[in-house]
């Protein structure tokens, strides 16, 4: 009996087992031990009806042949294994007679149906799901014929389900501009199949199909389809009405110049106006967001802003941040962005709307940087005025000393020579003080659109002055100042230049070893330009960075701790003045920034000292005492000096004792200014006229000087500069 494959069971008088092979034990779940009653049956074990209802002994197969003494028939019976698990049979019983006409033995046959019945229950299901579904489903052949359709095809498209079935279905229900391009698609391409169609409908209509085809196993009567099928006419209208939409909407934005990105989030497509792509110099491609383009400084504020905005109470606030565009450029900008919703509430669109305030920001920056230098100019005028007065009688009165030392002869009391050592850097000192003072004056000149022929050896001395403390503790100063002629520009403004590229030379360089490093400043010629040269030996510029660093906003520094508008203002300068501001670096190497403007001048050649006659006739004016004494005490002795403490006392004494071959008069004074002094005097008496000023300039004294060009004596003087007066005040008398 082992050698059949169904299961076979052979049952003695009172339906007792007395015969089985292995397979009917594997189909029932049990071993020899059971069936021998040795061993208990496994728990849970039941024979039992096809509908899982318990099974009487009397209803088994076997047991019904014998009491009818008929043969059962493929009777359906389960089999309960335990742990829910279960097995379908079919099970056939026929009684074997002995001689006298009784039953001997009962032979039955099992078949396990369990996956054969799990198949047709599938199939079942699947019938219901293809009659009951709501998308269109379709059954081909290999030769594109349909073989079934479901309730969902006829109720979308109407007429008989004869209509759909053969070949019908392409040469009828297909829209004939359509059917070229779905023979196309077979075997030769892979699968799934995904298109779209139209159908036409009973009554002539079309509706829009999006199809995806599958193929089944082949078989030996060859391969079948299966296509499903999604009514998408309502759709394609709401896009093509949602298209026009946004096209009117982009016509709108585009004629309006804003930068709108507007993006789709059911279809992910994302649309750039001309003005934000121009914004962004994209060339090729859409950003699927603007988070690319963000400066990563600003990245996290950026994400921030947008998570607030897609809550439905969000706060409307405007957003400022800094964009890098696809070429490298900064770009200053505000930015609205706002979630469009459907009627649920969920976010279907995002629109951002960017407005560029680079140029704004710019003239912000630069105006603020123009109302700091006005109050530093203010500032150094003032200092420079409160210094320059005691310094000028300190000076003077330090080379009374220094000359009066030399006529006296060593004592044993005194240290003579040590006593003029202490004079001489108590002189030292003073000048020192004078040229940091003088440093200032360029500064001190707030009227940025004033031009004139500069000195730009003096102007870059100066700013040397004011960055000396910078650099001092990080880089020994070189300097290599050729003789150049003038330029054409404005004195502060081509300070604030210099001065710029000597602190971030400065900057460059750590502090600590000034002994190993080198910030070296040249002035030259070339083919008719004016060149000024600062290189140093810090850290240098990398290559990627070297090309940004004249772009505004741009900078290396840790946030807070510089604008980035330095040397874009600064090459803004020097391209207002008809120069060329310029870079080169290598990494680790240090940098060179070199400017060049065009001559003003030829330089002029040094002229030969000039030597006063003695016994000048010289009126000074000034309202401080201790500056009239220092200039007695140092021209007072060769001259025939006359001193005044108000510009209305030096009116009187011109008029009383007639001209004077030189009056030198402080511009600023109560009650009668040098300048009112100056609108009294006849032009020949003006030729004579000295303006002595200890640098404050005022918005009339800048007029002043600009209109009447008179001659100047700044505070502190030296005894040369004075010398120098009284030479030219000579040479007008003729003497």
């Amino acid at each position: 009996m082992d050698a059949f494959a169904e299961g076979v069971l052979v049952y003695g008088e009172n339906n007792e087992l007395v015969g089985w092979n292995h397979a009917a034990l594997e189909m029932l779940g049990l071993t020899e031990a059971n069936v021998k009653r040795a061993v208990d049956h496994p728990p849970g074990w039941a024979l039992l009806n096809a509908d899982l209802s318990p099974l009487a002994h009397t209803e088994v197969p076997s047991a019904i042949a014998r009491r009818t003494r008929q043969p059962v028939f493929r009777k359906r019976m389960a089999v309960r294994l335990g742990a829910g698990r279960y097995r379908e049979l079919v099970v056939s019983a026929v009684p074997l007679f002995r001689d006298d006409g009784e039953v001997d033995f009962v032979m039955a046959a099992l078949l396990d149906v369990t996956r054969e019945l799990a198949v047709v229950n599938e199939l079942r299901v699947f019938e219901q799901f293809f009659e009951l579904s709501a998308d269109l489903l379709v059954v081909t052949d290999e030769k594109a014929n349909v073989v079934h359709v479901n309730d969902a095809v006829v109720s979308t498209l109407g007429g008989p389900r004869e209509r759909f079935l053969g070949p019908r279905f392409i040469h009828e229900v297909i829209h004939p501009e359509d059917v070229a391009r779905i023979m196309k698609i077979g075997p030769s391409s892979p699968a799934p199949w995904e298109f779209t169609t139209r159908l036409v409908t009973s009554t002539g209509g079309t509706r829009h199909v999006a199809w995806r085809i599958v193929a089944g196993h082949a078989t030996h009567e060859g391969r079948t389809y299966f296509a499903r099928g999604v009514d998408v006419t309502e759709r394609i209208a709401e896009q093509a009405e949602l298209a026009r939409s946004r096209e009117l909407v982009n016509d709108a934005f585009e004629l309006s110049q804003l930068a709108v990105m507007e993006r789709d989030l059911t279809t992910n497509q994302v649309t750039l106006t001309s003005r934000l792509r121009e914004l962004l110099e994209l060339a090729d491609g859409d950003p699927t967001s603007l988070e690319a383009f963000v400066m990563p400084d600003d990245v996290a504020e950026y994400r921030a802003h947008l998570a607030d905005q897609s809550t439905e109470h969000g706060d409307r606030r405007v957003l400022s941040l800094r964009l890098r565009t696809a070429k490298g450029s900064m770009r200053n900008v505000r930015m609205w962005h706002r979630p469009v919703r459907d009627e649920r509430g969920t976010v279907i669109r995002e629109l951002t709307v960017v407005q560029d305030i680079t140029q704004q920001s710019l003239e912000q920056a630069r105006q603020r940087l123009n109302e700091r230098l006005s109050s530093l100019g203010t500032m150094a005028a003032g200092v420079a005025h409160e210094i320059n007065n005691p310094l000028s009688f300190i000076l003077a009165n330090l080379n009374v000393v220094a000359d009066a030392l030399n006529h006296f002869a060593p004592t044993p009391e005194v240290d003579m020579e040590d006593l003029r050592s202490a004079v001489h850097e108590a002189i030292e000192g003073a000048e020192r003080v004078r040229q940091i003072v003088l440093s200032m004056r360029p500064f001190a000149r707030s009227d940025e659109k004033q031009r004139a022929s500069c000195d730009v050896v003096r102007i870059m001395q100066a700013s040397l002055n004011l960055a000396r403390n910078e650099l001092r503790h990080r880089a020994r100063v070189v300097t290599d100042f050729k003789p150049v002629p003038g330029v054409w520009a404005n004195e502060a403004r081509l300070g604030q230049v210099f001065l710029n590229l000597l602190l971030n030379a400065a900057q460059a360089i750590p502090d600590g070893h000034a002994a190993d490093n080198e910030v070296r400043v040249s002035t030259h010629t070339e083919r008719g330009q004016v060149v000024v040269t600062v290189r140093d030996s810090g850290h240098g510029i990398s290559t990627e960075v070297l090309p940004r660093i004249f772009d505004p906003f741009f900078s290396t520094k840790a946030v807070g701790g510089g604008s980035g508008l330095g040397l874009f203002i600064s090459q803004s300068i020097v391209q207002e003045y008809g120069g060329q501001l310029t870079a080169e670096s290598t990494q680790g190497a240090g940098a060179t920034f070199e400017v060049r403007l065009p001559s003003r001048d030829a330089q002029p050649q040094p002229r030969p000292p000039v030597v006063a006659q003695m016994g000048l006739r010289v009126l000074v004016v000034d309202d401080e005492p201790s500056i009239l004494r220092s200039i007695e005490r140092l021209i007072g002795k060769a001259h025939q000096l006359t001193l005044a403490q108000s510009g209305r006392e030096a009116l009187s004494l011109m008029q009383q004792r007639g001209d004077f071959d030189l009056v030198i008069c402080d511009m600023m004074m109560p009650e009668l200014s040098g300048i009112e002094v100056w609108n009294e005097l006849t032009p020949e008496q003006r030729k004579r006229f000295v303006i002595m000023t200890g640098g404050t300039f005022t918005e009339r004294a800048e007029a002043f000087i600009a209109a009447n060009q008179p001659q100047i004596l700044p505070k502190p003087f030296s005894a040369t500069s004075l010398e120098e007066l009284l030479a030219r005040a000579n040479a007008l008398t003729g003497r």
